[in-house]
C-alpha cells in the first residue's frame, strides 16, 4: 500500500500516527522547512464544540491512543461588547501551543510519529495521484478542494495577529465583539506565555488593504496598548465539502472544512479527521460516514454564525446579558453535557430573553 500525506500539521501529523499503528509507512510532504507554525501563536478549544461527551484530550487518548497534551487550561472567558461585558468562569476548555518549539501541539504528535518528512516539498495532486494508492490531503488549505469544485465558502475574513508582551493570565481569554470594527467577526487575545500573547482581529468582507483601518480602530476602541513586537497578516475561510472523499483522495482539517466558522477553532478535530482518514484507508472503511458527527457538528455551528450575523452592537449587548445569567453560565459552560448541537433550545431562551 502506498500512501501520501501531504502537509506535516496536526492533520496530517494525526494520519501518519495512526498508520505508524498499523505498520504503513507514509510518504509525508511538507511544504514548509519545518514542524509547526514560524511564529508565536496559540489556539483554543472550548468544551461545547466538541461533538463528544469527555475532555478531548481524554478522547484522544481512550478512542485513538493519542496521548498529548494541552499548554494551559482554559478556566474564564472574558467577552466585551460596545456596552456590556460578560466573565464565564469554569472548566471551558484548553489553550495550545501552535508553534515550533517543543511541546507545541505539532510537536507532540511529530514525537510520536517518528517518521521522515519530506521538507521544502511544494506538491501538485496531479504530479502524484497515480503514483500512489492513497493520498491524505491535509494542507490546511482549501484550495485543491476549491480546485476540484468542492468547497462552500460560509464564512471568509481578514485577519491580522500580533505577538504582544506583558503579563498575562495564562488561563484566560479575552474576546471582543463590535461590528464597528470587525463587523461580524472578533477580537480576541489568547496568552502564549506569562510575558507572551497574541492578539487577533478576524473581520469579514474586506479586502487585505482594509485591514490596517479596523486594526486601529480596535485598538483606540478598545485601548489596547501593549507592546507589539511584529504583527502578520492573512486570509481565513470556512466551509462545507460536498465529499471528504473523492477516489484516492481524503480531505481533513481545514482542508475539509473542519475549522468552525463562528469562532475559527479546530484542532481536535483536526486530529481526529486525520485519524480517521488512515482508519478508512487500513480498513477499507467509509470515510464519509466516519466524519458525519464532525460534519455534523460543522453545520449546527455554522446556524449559530448565520444569526450572529444578523445582530446589530445592540444585539450584541443583549447577548452579552444573556450569557452572563447565571442559568444560562451554569448550563452551558458548567455543564459538561452541554454540546453547541443543543443550541436550538437556548437560541429559543435567548429570543424570548431579549423579547421580553
Amino acid at each position: 500500500m502506498k500512501v501520501a500525506i501531504i502537509g506535516a500539521g496536526i492533520s496530517g501529523l494525526a494520519a501518519a500516527f495512526e498508520f505508524k499503528r498499523h505498520n504503513i509507512t507514509p510518504v509525508i510532504f511538507e511544504k514548509k522547512s519545518h514542524i509547526g507554525n514560524p511564529v508565536l501563536f496559540t489556539s483554543a478549544t472550548l468544551h461545547i464544540f466538541n461533538h463528544f461527551m469527555s475532555d478531548p484530550f481524554c478522547y484522544l487518548k481512550k478512542n485513538y491512543g493519542l496521548n498529548i497534551s494541552p499548554t494551559f487550561q482554559l478556566k474564564k472567558l472574558i467577552m466585551s461588547s460596545p456596552q456590556n461585558k460578560a466573565v464565564i468562569k469554569g472548566n471551558l476548555g484548553y489553550i495550545v501551543n501552535r508553534m515550533r518549539e517543543e511541546g507545541s501541539l505539532a510537536n507532540q504528535l511529530f514525537s510520536k510519529v517518528a517518521l521522515p518528512i519530506e521538507f521544502n516539498s511544494f506538491v501538485d495532486i496531479n504530479d502524484i495521484k497515480e503514483a500512489f494508492d492513497y493520498i491524505i490531503v491535509a494542507t490546511g488549505s482549501n484550495l485543491i478542494a476549491k480546485d476540484l469544485n468542492l468547497w462552500t465558502n460560509t464564512f471568509s475574513a481578514q485577519i491580522r495577529s500580533a505577538t504582544i508582551v506583558g503579563n498575562f493570565d495564562t488561563q484566560s481569554v479575552l474576546m471582543w465583539l463590535n461590528k464597528d470594527y470587525a463587523k461580524d467577526g472578533f477580537g480576541y487575545l489568547i496568552p502564549t506565555r506569562p510575558k507572551e500573547a497574541t492578539l487577533n482581529l478576524a473581520v469579514n468582507n474586506i479586502t487585505f488593504h482594509e485591514i490596517d483601518y479596523y486594526w486601529e480602530n480596535f485598538l483606540y476602541r478598545e485601548d489596547l496598548n501593549y507592546k507589539i513586537i511584529e504583527t502578520r497578516d492573512a486570509s481565513f475561510e470556512c466551509g462545507f465539502l460536498s465529499t471528504h472523499q473523492l477516489d484516492n483522495l481524503y480531505f481533513t482539517g481545514n482542508t475539509a472544512g473542519f475549522t468552525d466558522s463562528l469562532i475559527g477553532f479546530g484542532q481536535i478535530k483536526a486530529i481526529e479527521s486525520g485519524i480517521l482518514a488512515a482508519r478508512a484507508i487500513v480498513n477499507n472503511l467509509d470515510y464519509n460516514k466516519l466524519v458525519t458527527p464532525i460534519a455534523r457538528d460543522m453545520l449546527k455551528i455554522n446556524e449559530f454564525r448565520k444569526i450572529l450575523n444578523s445582530f446589530s452592537n445592540k444585539d450584541l449587548d443583549k447577548l452579552l446579558s444573556f450569557l452572563k445569567l447565571p442559568v444560562i453560565k451554569q448550563l452551558i459552560y458548567n455543564n459538561p453535557f452541554f454540546k453547541i448541537k443543543y443550541g436550538t433550545f437556548i437560541a429559543k431562551l435567548y429570543n424570548k430573553f431579549i423579547n421580553n
